[in-house]
């Protein structure tokens, strides 16, 4: 922890150094030490590679040049920061264009578009081409905290800002677009690397395999990536009761979590699994019983940890419109004592609503003592309302 906090610390002071260390037509922007490793960061102009690939780009009409530069960015290497250590290349950490994304027109802070590629060095690879190091990544971040389409360490820009055009955001290209500050990437990529090498990587970070979400029976895993993002509102009641049934107690209190789609299956905790569970592709839903207007399904998990790990015995109801009305299982509550780790098992259930008038989501989720079947006295009550931000 305190190596981690002094390598902040280091990076902090090198925000504040108004010069380069290499010239300004060099790959190379920074060499960092830090105890025994040096990190070196390689740029990969966007501009000038582009032009090298597409020489007439400079003569297309701008609604052609904007579609290629967007393509560009989002299949595309921009940084490299090679972690070294001997003298001896260990790892590279790049920062690339996330071809899943979209390029907004109009909501310029919404261009939060690229990925960082954690991988594994090996000799004779072209670390600027994605496709040639795909089998020796270790790790993919796709939450990273700043947007733009362009760099302040572009020859463009700053040739531009040389001439006394220094600007907020640019024309350039088919559209305003606002410059990333070095300073910012550096900040930012130099954390992740502070907590690969003295601490953990926030999970919530880390980037999910899509396609390992895309189960069909659990329609509301893809209503939700049709969004920009959805944040939840959680109102919580802990409560207490007396003999005869009535609550002795009650503890409330407001969780926000944002992003939801970030949070899928989060393995720290209950709550992120619970409140929204999310199944594999391979997961199986079988039909154990049907009525006029319900169907009944026994959910088979494969490998799926995060439920596993807080969800036995799942069944699925849905309505006569194959829309999922309720989810119920045995949850799992993992503690210790000191006679060592052990599990204790309640009742839960997950009502489901439609929200936004398209994604059928959780709007109530109960738990309770195991012999209360029918939830008479939950031990808790959660409340969930969305806010949805569209693409």
């Amino acid at each position: 922890m305190i190596k981690r906090l002094n390598f902040l610390t280091l990076i902090s002071i090198l925000l504040l150094l108004s010069t380069h260390l290499w010239s300004q037509t060099t790959k190379i922007l920074d060499e960092i030490m830090l105890e025994d490793y040096t990190i070196q960061v390689v740029f990969y102009d966007p501009y000038l590679n582009l032009i090298e690939q597409t020489p007439e780009f400079e003569k297309l009409d701008s609604l052609r040049q904007l579609e290629i530069w967007d393509e560009y960015l989002l299949n595309n290497v921009i940084f490299d920061f090679q972690l070294t250590q001997n003298e001896k290349i260990l790892k590279h950490y790049i920062l690339k264009g996330n071809p899943s994304k979209t390029v907004e027109k109009l909501n310029l802070p919404r261009n939060t578009i690229y990925e960082l590629d954690i991988v594994n060095h090996q000799s004779n690879v072209n670390y600027y081409n994605a496709s040639d190091y795909q089998e020796y990544i270790s790790l993919k971040i796709d939450k990273l905290n700043f947007y733009g389409t362009l760099f302040d360490k572009m020859e463009l820009i700053e040739e531009m800002i040389s001439s006394g055009q220094r600007l907020i955001a640019y024309n350039l290209f088919g559209r305003h677009r606002l410059p990333i500050q070095y300073n910012t990437v550096q900040y930012s990529v130099l954390g992740i690397i502070a907590d690969d090498l003295y601490g953990v990587i926030p999970e919530e970070m880390i980037a999910k395999d899509e396609e390992l979400y895309n189960n069909k029976f659990f329609d509301y895993q893809q209503c939700i990536s049709e969004y920009y993002q959805i944040d939840r509102i959680e109102k919580i009641y802990i409560r207490r009761y007396n003999s005869d049934g009535t609550i002795q107690d009650e503890f409330p209190r407001i969780e926000i979590t944002m992003d939801i789609k970030s949070n899928l299956n989060k393995m720290s905790g209950i709550l992120g699994v619970t409140t929204l569970p999310c199944f594999h592709s391979s997961d199986t839903a079988i039909l154990i019983s049907t009525t006029d207007t319900t169907n009944v399904y026994s959910i088979k998990t494969n490998n799926n940890k995060a439920v596993d790990k807080y969800l036995q015995e799942i069944i699925v109801t849905k309505n006569k419109n194959n829309e999922i009305s309720k989810i119920e299982a045995k949850r799992l509550i993992h503690a210790s004592s000191i006679q060592g780790d052990f599990v204790i098992k309640e009742n839960y259930m997950a009502c489901f609503k439609r929200f936004d008038n398209k994604c059928v989501l959780p709007y109530l989720l109960l738990s309770s003592e195991i012999d209360d079947k029918n939830f008479d006295r939950p031990k808790s009550v959660i409340e969930l309302d969305y806010l949805f931000y569209r693409k």
